[in-house]
């Protein structure tokens, strides 16, 4: 299992939005202040599609990451599964 944290605010719900557009993740149920955006092999996310400033952009990654970065600039975020155990979350939570 991998993916990324989303801290819960507004500034980040479209990081959200696109990541499901996308198809190819399951954003699991708020624990604390975060979202967790579970993805199996990749992920591509283009802030075209998240309406994001280049300055909150930049930060959507702060909350976590269980994954690799294979490319990260101002317009797309490509994100590869490493498939390791993700701590704070079980498969249990995961539906």
């Amino acid at each position: 299992m991998s993916g990324f944290y989303v801290l819960n605010v507004p500034e980040f719900a479209s990081l959200i939005e696109a990541a499901l557009k996308s198809g190819r993740c399951t954003v699991h149920e708020l624990k604390g202040h975060y979202r967790f955006v579970e993805f199996e092999r990749e992920i591509e996310i283009r802030r075209s599609d998240t309406r994001m400033n280049e300055a909150v952009w930049y930060g959507c990654l702060t909350g976590g990451l269980d994954g690799k970065i294979t490319h990260f600039d101002g317009e797309r975020l490509n994100l590869v599964a490493t498939n390791e155990p993700v701590l704070g979350i079980s498969t249990q939570d995961a539906r």
